[in-house]
């Protein structure tokens, strides 16, 4: 009973920490040159089973991010990186629709640059939501949001991809999907006339898009491109055709938040892991990790609070 009360204590300690403003000014904005907050060693260490985690919308709620990545065990009480060589990927929305905006891409910045000192990787993918505010789509943005960038001017600099500081964090870190083994990773879903084109041309288009600011006209960012479309999550009979089309893909965007479950068809070929962490859409917890067992095969598990379910 201690140790529940324990954790619970630190996590708000925590929460009350990453939340507290934070100056940004261009090249010398922290959040490029933030040191860990503890020293991680880099001696040589016996090869391990590789490891990795994925989780979905995040969508601005501090305290769901900080206990779903507990729970996927790449965390430790303080919020720094424990999760030694495993490669953490977040499939985008980490923005709109609450306050913690600022603290939770600082957070996962910091997360980067201490998980690559002792091996480990963080990914982030581009989210709908990523591209709607870099884009000036603000419909979500809530006042909370804007009060913690200082005001709706101040928050328009700094998404800013050639001048500000989260911009340009995004535009150095983030892709619109990513390729791990023999699992694609990407927010919506891949559909063929897309995946037909490879990972390295999607986020050459993507990134190029961005940078000449084509957020309306680039087809990337159109309702059948990998940050939009729903594909099959919510059709009904349409796992059949899914499955014809797919080994391994990873995604967000379609929230099963009435279950609050990691949906898998196609014998695990097909995943989508946005059960709806945030608060606003029900505050499910739930992880996919998956375990190179060191023969060629791999395990998949959901994790959840109670434990983890194999897929």
């Amino acid at each position: 009973m201690l140790r529940p009360l324990l954790f619970l204590a630190l996590l708000c300690l925590l929460v009350l920490y990453l939340r507290q403003p934070r100056s940004h000014d261009d090249d010398n904005d922290p959040s490029f040159a933030t040191a860990p907050s503890k020293s991680f060693s880099t001696a040589p260490q016996a090869p391990a089973l590789r490891r990795t985690v994925a989780v979905g919308d995040l969508h601005s709620d501090l305290p769901q991010t900080l206990a779903v990545l507990h729970l996927a065990n790449v965390i430790d009480d303080d919020g720094d990186w424990s999760g030694g060589q495993d490669t953490l990927v977040q499939t985008g929305d980490i923005v709109d629709r609450g306050p913690d905006t600022i603290a939770i891409y600082n957070l996962f910045d910091k997360l980067r640059k201490q998980a690559k000192e002792v091996g480990g990787k963080v990914v982030n993918v581009y989210g709908n939501h990523e591209v709607m505010n870099l884009g000036g789509d603000l419909r979500y943005v809530t006042k909370e949001d804007y009060a913690s960038f200082g005001g709706p001017q101040k928050r328009k600099e700094a998404w800013d991809v050639k001048t500000g500081w989260l911009g340009k964090m995004l535009y150095s870190n983030f892709n619109i999907t990513h390729v791990h083994a023999n699992t694609v990773f990407s927010h919506g879903d891949m559909e063929p006339e897309w995946a037909r084109l490879g990972v390295d041309t999607l986020n050459f288009l993507a990134q190029e898009a961005i940078w000449k600011s084509n957020y309306r006209h680039a087809p990337i960012f159109q309702g059948t491109g990998p940050i939009w479309s729903r594909g099959h999550a919510t059709e009904e009979g349409g796992e059949e055709a899914t499955c014809r089309r797919v080994n391994r893909l990873i995604s967000g965007h379609t929230p099963q938040y009435r279950t609050g479950k990691i949906m898998s068809i196609c014998n695990g070929g097909y995943m989508v892991i946005d059960v709806g962490i945030s608060k606003y859409y029900g505050g499910h917890l739930a992880a996919l990790e998956i375990l190179e067992n060191g023969d060629g095969t791999e395990t998949v598990y959901a994790l959840y609070p109670g434990g983890k379910r194999r897929l």
